[in-house]
């Protein structure tokens, strides 16, 4: 995107009063004539900024996505996660549930401020789960669902585990061989057996396994919610697209959600995508994941991914005359 572009969309900060208090965030009006929709932009899970970064993984996924979408002549609404940024809040005790809450906080300032608007939620990963949590209780226009499950939270670790500990099974070299005399992998699931049992029996909104506060209010809530339950409520037209190198989630699940809601819908998997939306062209397996990540952080989004949603927008949401 040009400087040009970039300039033609004002941002301003906006304040969200959640129930925990406030959450800051960036309203970005594009100054485009005529209107296109309002869309909500919700991100991956963890401690994740208004630009879906965090202190050691900086994707900028939020943002990128945010631009893009201006150009097209879209609002668009990210704010700090609690806790995250501005949002100067305790995010240890910050349930799903509590994500939810904020996210349609959202959804009312945006149809307070563009109130001939269609709403538009977009979520990646865990923002994929919220969206149709947040739609249940409050109809939207319209949802795009990046890189999202079609499943409980419960269900996806426990195949990510089981992925990871086939990866690292099979690690060649030096590495390998010492990770299999060692059994570390073994060893590590046992652990996190240990720490999972210990967080769905306890009440407590955090726990601390060593040194580190873990939020276990947030997987206690994501556990005992499967988004596949409030899918079939979803009659918005809806898009659905995953990545063939995603780690983290089932690609096949962009046609499942394609195929769940009741809405008409459209599904994509996308070759050499990977989970945070970037493409490779190696392998994209559970060990080097994070090593992965951080060599594609600096890279644009896919484009194939961008020029499917433009096109999806366009045949959904044509422009109207004013923004109010």
């Amino acid at each position: 995107m040009g400087s040009t572009e970039r300039e033609s969309i004002h941002e301003e900060a906006v304040t969200l009063e959640s129930s925990a208090g406030p959450l800051e965030g960036t309203l970005a009006v594009p100054g485009l004539p005529g209107s296109r929709g309002s869309v909500l932009i919700l991100p991956g899970s963890g401690p994740l900024d208004r630009d879906g970064n965090t202190s050691l993984l900086r994707m900028n996924i939020s943002r990128d996505l945010a631009r893009a979408l201006g150009v097209q002549g879209f609002v668009t609404l990210r704010y700090d996660k609690r806790g995250t940024g501005r949002s100067r809040r305790e995010r240890f005790t910050t349930g799903f549930w509590d994500l939810v809450d904020d996210a349609e906080t959202a959804v009312e300032l945006l149809r307070r401020r563009f109130s001939r608007n269609p709403v538009i939620l977009l979520g990646h990963s865990e923002g994929c789960i919220v969206a149709p949590a947040v739609n249940a209780r409050r109809s939207v226009e319209g949802l795009i669902l990046l890189a999202g499950p079609c499943e409980s939270l419960a269900v996806t670790v426990t195949r990510q585990r089981k992925r990871a500990a086939e990866d690292f099974g099979r690690l060649a070299g030096i590495k390998g061989a010492l990770l299999r005399a060692l059994r570390v992998v073994e060893r590590q699931r046992r652990r996190s057996d240990a720490v999972i049992a210990r967080i769905l029996a306890s009440d407590r909104p955090w726990i601390r396994v060593s040194v580190f506060k873990v939020n276990a209010k947030w997987l206690r809530e994501h556990f005992a919610y499967d988004v596949a339950l409030d899918l079939p409520g979803v009659r918005c037209p809806t898009l659905a697209i995953s990545g063939a190198k995603d780690a983290q989630v089932l690609p096949e699940h962009a046609r499942l959600i394609a195929e769940t809601v009741a809405g008409p819908a459209e599904w994509r998997v996308l070759p050499n995508m990977t989970h945070v939306l970037r493409r490779t062209t190696g392998p994209a397996g559970m060990a080097g994941l994070l090593r992965l990540y951080r060599l594609q952080s600096g890279e644009p989004l896919d484009a194939e991914l961008l020029g499917i949603v433009s096109t999806w927008l366009d045949a959904r949401f044509p422009a109207r005359r004013s923004l109010t």
